[in-house]
């Protein structure tokens, strides 16, 4: 009977490589390793930044095959031979990966299963004899990565809304002109009228309101007088809260304090909109984030370069330019050598120097080539040619004159007001920039701009607006890293979303979470940008009663609930702890939007962008929404909520949520705390609760532990009861140093279970470090319990 069985199967092994009896090959109905079939057309590698990723000294080069159908991979490059891993699994889809050294070679690959063996490289065939290979060049064009870069954590700032700490600066129009609103009443402290703080024609109609900042506090639906009779664009759009320079060093203690290692502000740059991405001067600091009437002092700063900033000087006069003189007010010109340094400029550089004091960074946004229409070069066609095209502004940067006058922009800010780079702990400059909403004709220009803004200060960050084609960015030398939000889509999609078009299992978020690390160099990962949430989505905790859909898409709709989360969801803060840590767990730089560490909520643009939250202003007013988004829940609304059937609204309070901000607290300490491991970790899946190896032993010891649980109760309650079986969701990955580890257990269930769970360690033990726990290892496990939509931080050496 053996030997029978041992023919059939060598007879199954022959048939299914070679054909029964056609001589055909026979393809497996399901696709296994050693089952001597290899899926040809599954097989893909590019000659591109997407399956080749420069990690400086080595690259790694990728190959997708069919998920399960290779045995054995071989990379032959040059004289040499390295064998490759597999990292995870996608849709199908397997990806194995090798790191060889970075130097020119040509190469192609060598898969085996069982029986068979194909060669695949330029050419493909079952002789390596036959077989084109592909080739590699080593680029050179790549930037340098700051260490300071390296997994620090970010803070992005949207000033207007951040925190007002001069309210003699507040907005006296917007972007719509003086000409729409009638003349300013009141005085700022020095006496001034408000209205003489720029010459201009104020309209006389009595239907045109004075121009008002939103009151800070107040009901964020409720509008000003003077939206009351504007159009749809101008409403909410367009309105200015106050937020300003000297407010963000008020807070920087407190930022540095919440364990913050840099930050990111919205361009700070001369525009009448309330987000600047449109500049009128990008050499300039908007001077309702500055000074609208000069102080005359010069901040302390060190100025190397000329000074305007006489006592009681009206920036905004200085500022309007003459395209007949072809300069502004203070005889300024494109030259760089005619530029003056304004009261508000000044405070600029101030903050950059009382960010360095606390050994944190300091990185401005800019919006390279976007340009307003009151911008000089639209108002003059002596400079027709800065432009593709006049009817979008946007600049072509592939003009040496526009370029320039982008480069010695921001060398301005980079250099500081001394003009020279000195340590960090007294320099006057500021640290970095992120280039966005940049065309994609631009790149060369910009990456150009990148390449002499090192020249001066090597230790700066460049980074780059989200890009689908980041690698090849990077690699032209365009920025250091990019902005990711890769992981923040996979994150909902596992933990948020609960309808099976928009959700994955855990064996797809992890292998989504290994492709996603491997798509980058390990030096670029260090710096890379994980976002939950930004100025240009959706609140992240709003995101989470808003589910079932792409990320950053249908975010802004009529039906999105715009309610604080947790009085619709129970579950949203426990949701969003998960997000958080997650975020925090990757060896990269986690970046914290303002105000989510208090809890902040609000859809897509406008009310992504409300004022922070601070408990020295409270109470803030109750803000609403309507009532028909809520009908199917009404009558289970918490008693905070107001419900106003007349009116079609509801009413609910606006308050710092404490769990939540004591949560970022704790888990950025940790990451405060462990950064030396961190910086310089490996990323690596340990294990996956439905993979089928991981699957059966998870199932071994659930069933041991219902069984102990029946007997506990039978003997010692003298009680027969029915344990119903946990639902078992849990991922589990590793960051290591080689001397240290931290685990990361992800438990997506809702209920609590014990597992064993397998850590890289052979004995000793693991601390807890959200709850100061001890667990001691046994056999390559321990034995824990997981809580429900909890992530478990484990800590050995």
């Amino acid at each position: 009977m053996k030997k029978w069985l041992l023919l059939a199967a060598v007879f199954f092994a022959f048939s299914v490589s070679y054909g029964a009896s056609s001589g055909e090959e026979v393809i497996p109905k399901i696709s296994e390793r050693r089952d001597n079939y290899i899926d040809k057309a599954s097989i893909s590698h590019e000659e591109n930044v997407n399956y080749r990723v420069d990690n400086n000294e080595t690259v790694r080069i990728l190959l997708d095959v069919r998920n399960n159908d290779i045995e054995k991979v071989e990379l032959i490059y040059g004289n040499n031979r390295a064998e490759m891993s597999s990292f995870g699994n996608y849709k199908g889809k397997e990806i194995f990966s090798v790191e060889v050294p970075n130097e020119n070679f040509s190469y192609y690959f060598a898969l085996t299963d069982g029986h068979a063996k194909y060669f695949y490289g330029k050419t493909q065939g079952e002789n390596d004899s036959e077989i084109i290979p592909f080739t590699y060049q080593r680029s050179y064009d790549f930037t340098n990565m700051p260490e300071w870069a390296k997994t620090g954590t970010g803070y992005l700032i949207y000033i207007d809304t951040f925190r007002n700490g001069n309210y003699d600066n507040d907005a006296i129009f917007n972007e719509f002109g003086t000409n729409n609103f009638s003349a300013p009443t009141g005085t700022i402290r020095s006496g001034t009228p408000r209205r003489s703080l720029a010459t201009a024609n104020w309209n006389t109609n009595p239907a045109y309101k004075a121009f008002t900042v939103h009151p800070w506090t107040g009901n964020y639906e409720e509008l000003d007088s003077w939206e009351e009779n504007a159009g749809n664009q101008i409403k909410k759009y367009t309105r200015v809260y106050g937020g300003d320079l000297a407010g963000i060093i008020d807070k920087l203690d407190y930022l540095k304090e919440l364990g913050i290692n840099y930050l990111i502000i919205s361009p700070p740059v001369y525009s009448f909109s309330n987000h600047k991405y449109d500049a009128i001067y990008m050499n300039h600091v908007d001077p309702t984030f500055g000074y609208l009437e000069q102080t005359g002092t010069n901040e302390g700063m060190d100025v190397k370069g000329t000074v305007s900033n006489t006592n009681g000087a009206r920036e905004l006069d200085l500022l309007v330019y003459n395209a007949q003189q072809d300069k502004n007010l203070l005889d300024e010109t494109t030259d760089p050598k005619t530029w003056k340094w304004t009261n508000s400029d000044l405070l600029l550089a101030k903050l950059a120097r009382e960010v360095h004091k606390r050994n944190m960074r300091i990185i401005i946004e800019l919006s390279p080539d976007v340009t307003s229409n009151k911008f000089f070069a639209n108002l003059n066609p002596k400079y027709n040619k800065w432009y593709r095209s006049k009817s979008d502004l946007r600049l072509d940067l592939n003009n040496p004159d526009a370029q320039n006058y982008v480069f010695n922009s921001l060398k301005k800010w980079i250099l500081g007001p001394d003009e020279t780079f000195k340590t960090y702990e007294d320099d006057d400059g500021i640290d970095g920039v992120r280039y966005v909403f940049y065309k994609n004709e631009n790149k060369k220009a910009l990456a150009e701009i990148t390449k002499k803004l090192k020249e001066f200060k090597p230790e700066i960050l460049v980074l780059g607006d989200q890009s689908r084609n980041f690698g090849d960015d990077i690699q032209m030398g365009l920025y250091d890293t990019g902005v990711d939000y890769n992981y923040v889509n996979e994150m909902i999609k596992y933990i948020v979303n609960s309808n099976s078009n928009y959700k994955i299992d855990n064996v797809e978020f992890a292998s989504k979470m290994a492709e996603i690390y491997n798509q980058y160099s390990k030096q670029k990962f260090y710096g890379a940008e994980i976002y939950l949430d930004s100025l240009d989505t959706d609140r992240i905790y709003s995101g989470i009663i808003n589910p079932n859909r792409v990320f950053d898409r249908n975010n802004s709709s009529s039906e999105y609930k715009e309610i604080r989360p947790d009085l619709y969801d129970g579950e949203a803060v426990r949701k969003l702890k998960m997000l958080v840590s997650i975020q925090m767990m990757l060896p990269a730089s986690p970046v914290v939007y303002y105000g989510d560490e208090k809890g902040m909520w609000g859809s897509d643009y406008p009310r992504n962008r409300k004022p922070m939250l601070w408990e020295d202003l409270a109470p803030y007013d109750n803000e609403s929404d309507d009532i028909s988004k809520y009908m199917d829940r009404l009558r289970n609304m918490p008693e905070q909520v107001v419900i106003n059937e007349v009116e079609k609204k509801i009413y609910y309070p606006v308050a710092v949520n404490q769990d939540i901000e004591s949560f970022y607290r704790k888990i950025l300490g940790i990451r405060q705390e462990y950064s030396d491991l961190i910086r310089n970790s490996d990323f690596k899946i340990l294990e996956v609760s439905n993979d089928p190896k991981t699957q059966a032993r998870v199932n071994e010891f659930i069933s041991y532990y219902m069984s102990e649980e029946k007997r506990k109760a039978q003997t010692y309650q003298k009680k027969v009861i029915e344990v119903k079986r946990p639902d078992v969701d849990y991922i589990s990955y590793e960051l290591t140093n080689g001397k240290e580890s931290l685990v990361i257990i992800i438990n997506n269930s809702n209920d609590k279970y014990t597992i064993k769970a397998l850590v890289p360690k052979l004995f000793g033990e693991y601390k807890d470090l959200m709850y100061d726990k001890k667990y001691y290892v046994s056999d390559r496990t321990i034995e824990i319990t997981l809580k429900p939509k909890e992530v478990t931080i484990l800590y050995s050496k």
